[in-house]
């Protein structure tokens, strides 16, 4: 005889308002038995599936997306337990509009990457990853020396993240036979 599952109940939620994309941290009782258990959320009637980490059966935490309503209820649905209720509402705030010379700030959760340069985990804020190719095109290395880059570039980096990088060494040490590159190198070189 197996035992049926409670729904889920939502008793908490931190903050408790916010604007869109607001990270937050839903509590309760019965939030799954695992990542695959949950099968919906929503916030103020925006589907928030996608951003959600399961945690634990009690925890929760997601991003508030563009919701519907401007206050509303925290709806876990699971495999195990169904379609829940919440004791708490989240106040979905309208963000205020900013002009080009006025000030603003924006908190930028760090995630962790691992370097294989270095061979360690690291902390990094999400813009600052490097894709492995960043234009999408066939990277072709090889065509010129390293002596000679250094020589044409003095001090200079092909390092995109650095604050010495010099997108046309990115571009000849990367791109070299890149037909756009080439047409590229040629308008950069005649002026």
């Amino acid at each position: 005889m197996s035992r049926a599952r409670q729904p889920p109940l939502v008793t908490g939620i931190s903050p408790n308002e916010g604007i869109s994309w607001t990270k937050v941290t839903i509590r309760g009782e019965n939030l799954g038995t695992g990542p695959t258990d949950l099968i919906g959320l929503t916030i103020c009637g925006h589907n928030c599936l996608l951003t959600a980490e399961w945690m634990s059966a009690s925890k929760i935490v997601c991003r508030v997306g563009q919701a519907k309503n401007d206050k509303g209820d925290i709806i876990v649905t699971t495999k195990s337990g169904g379609k829940g209720t919440s004791t708490v509402s989240f106040k979905l705030l309208k963000p205020e509009k900013i002009g080009i010379l006025d000030q603003s700030a924006v908190w930028v959760d760090e995630m962790n990457y691992y370097d294989m340069r270095t061979d360690r985990n690291k902390g990094i804020p999400p813009l600052s990853l490097r894709p492995a190719n960043p234009l999408g095109i066939e990277i072709d290395k090889g065509r010129f020396p390293q002596k000679d880059l250094e020589a044409l570039f003095p001090g200079m980096s092909a390092d995109f993240t650095s604050e010495n990088f010099s997108a046309a060494w990115y571009l000849i040490e990367n791109h070299s036979t890149t037909r756009f590159v080439l047409k590229l190198l040629v308008v950069s070189v005649s002026f």
